[in-house]
């Protein structure tokens, strides 16, 4: 604390009251910047592409709630074949897919379930992509992410499904649910009681 008050007091004032000095100055250094160990470099990195990607996610959230509406304000919808496939990707999601598919508990899951450890690669192939399509412009994005979808459907279907049966709809059906149905179902019931007295005689 000697250098609060000066121990000595000055000569030329009384001895009782201690004469307050400011406390010295420590010499500014310029602030280097410190070393990062190759852990904490890791860290930093690993942080900032979590950063990156949860930004990516928020914008893709905020892309997908907003609907193309038509003139009359409805929203519209393709039934075009390859609209049934995505084409929007979470880079975050598929992160969180691969990263726990690569876990210990992921891996128990895999066993767990099928019985036999399982590849990784299809998650890893899903995040490299939406990582490598980030820069890309929106409509080569969702071109590119629809097509590695769509390979990827074709890969899983096993056996005849629909699709073999009946041909794909190109326009949107229209007056489904038009009617009078009061009536219909009126025509339904007379139809059930003459098949319930043709049964009965």
């Amino acid at each position: 604390m000697g250098w609060l008050w000066n121990s000595s007091p000055a000569k030329d004032t009384p001895s009782e009251t201690p004469k307050t000095t400011t406390p010295p100055t420590i010499p500014e250094t310029q602030s280097t910047p410190k070393k990062l160990t190759p852990d904490e470099q890791a860290d930093l990195e690993f942080s900032q592409l979590l950063a990156d990607l949860r930004k990516a996610d928020s914008e893709l959230n905020a892309t997908s709630a907003s609907t193309s509406t038509n003139e009359n304000g409805t929203p519209t919808s393709s039934i075009a074949p390859e609209s049934l496939y995505a084409d929007t990707m979470s880079c975050r999601t598929a992160f969180d897919y691969a990263f726990f598919c690569q876990s210990f508990g992921g891996q128990f899951v895999n066993v767990y379930r099928y019985g036999e450890l399982r590849s990784c690669s299809e998650h890893w192939d899903n995040f490299w992509l939406c990582m490598k399509t980030r820069g890309w412009s929106d409509e080569l994005r969702r071109k590119t992410i629809r097509d590695h979808n769509r390979k990827k459907a074709i890969k899983y279907k096993t056996g005849p499904s629909s699709e073999d049966v009946w041909d794909v709809r190109l326009d949107p059906a229209s007056d489904s649910f038009k009617g009078d149905f009061v009536a219909m179902e009126k025509e339904m019931k007379a139809e059930e009681e003459a098949q319930k007295q043709k049964n009965a005689a």
